[in-house]
C-alpha cells in the first residue's frame, strides 16, 4: 500500500510540475507578443494542423535516437563505475568523466556530422557521448555511500559475493539507477533534439529547425510541448515499474 501511495504521490507531483510550466508559460504570453510566445490555447487550437500522419514518424525516430542513445550511456557509465569501484580508481573516473561533461555539445556534434553523415548516427552519437559522464559520476557517488561495516560483517561469517551483491549493492545501485534514468532522460531528450537539429533530416529537432526558419513560435512550442510530455510519460512509468519491481530497495535503510 505504501508503494502504491508513493507512486500516486509521485504522479501528483509530476502534473503540479506540469501545471506550473503551463501558469508560466501563460504568464509570459501576456508579456510577450504572439509572434515570440504564443498562448497555450493558440497552440492548442493549432494541434490539428501539426499533428499530421507524417508527425508520427517524427515522433518514433526521435523516441528510437534517445532509447538507442540513452541504453547505451546507462549501460556504458553503470558498467565503467561498477568497475573502477573495486579497482579504486573512482577518482580518476570521475575525474576523466567530467572533462567529457564540460565539451560543447554543438563542437562533438559538428564532428560527429563529419563523422556520420545525416541520419541516425549524429543524435545517438550526441546522446550517448555526452550523457554516459553523468551516469558514471552519479553512480560512482552512490557506490561510495555503501556500508563497508556491513559488507565485512557479512565477508567475516563468511558471506559469499552473492550476499554482498544483494544486501550492499543492489540497496545503493536501485535508487542510483532510478536517479540515472530520471536525470539522463531528460538530458539525453535535450541532446538528441540537438542532434537532430544539426545533421538529421526528420525527428523533432528537425521540425523544430524547420519551424525556426520560418519564424513559426507556435509549432515550437507545440513541439516542446511534445517534449515535455514525453519526459512525463517516461517519468510516471519508471516510478511505476520501480515501485512494483524493485520498491523494497528503497526502504532498505
Amino acid at each position: 500500500m505504501t508503494r502504491f501511495r508513493a507512486f500516486f504521490t509521485a504522479i501528483r507531483n509530476n502534473l503540479f510540475a506540469l501545471v506550473l510550466f503551463l501558469v508560466a508559460w501563460a504568464a509570459a504570453s501576456l508579456f510577450f507578443p504572439p509572434y515570440i510566445v504564443p498562448s497555450p490555447l493558440a497552440v492548442l487550437r493549432e494541434t490539428p494542423v501539426y499533428f499530421q500522419p507524417a508527425m508520427l514518424h517524427h515522433l518514433f525516430v526521435t523516441l528510437y535516437r534517445v532509447s538507442v542513445g540513452f541504453v547505451i550511456a546507462v549501460c556504458g557509465g553503470t558498467l565503467l563505475a561498477i568497475i573502477a569501484a573495486p579497482l579504486r580508481k573512482t577518482a580518476q573516473l570521475t575525474t576523466l568523466m567530467s572533462l567529457f561533461e564540460v565539451l560543447p555539445g554543438m563542437i562533438v556534434g559538428i564532428i560527429f556530422l563529419l563523422i556520420f553523415g545525416l541520419g541516425h548516427g549524429v543524435p545517438i552519437g550526441l546522446v550517448a557521448f555526452l550523457t554516459l559522464p553523468a551516469i558514471a559520476i552519479n553512480t560512482s557517488g552512490g557506490l561510495a555511500k555503501k556500508n563497508r561495516l556491513l559488507e565485512d560483517y557479512l565477508r567475516s561469517i563468511g558471506g559469499t559475493r552473492r550476499h554482498i551483491l544483494r544486501n550492499i549493492y543492489l540497496p545503493v545501485l536501485v535508487p542510483t539507477l532510478q536517479s540515472n534514468l530520471t536525470m539522463g532522460f531528460s538530458q539525453a531528450l535535450k541532446i538528441v533534439i540537438l542532434g537532430e537539429f544539426i545533421g538529421s533530416q526528420d525527428g523533432i529537432g528537425y521540425l523544430l529547425n524547420v519551424a525556426k526558419i520560418y519564424f513559426n513560435m507556435n509549432a515550437v512550442f507545440f513541439h516542446l510541448s511534445i517534449v515535455l510530455l514525453f519526459m512525463l510519460v517516461f517519468q510516471v512509468t519508471q516510478q511505476l515499474l520501480f515501485l512494483l519491481c524493485l520498491g523494497k530497495y528503497f526502504y532498505a535503510e
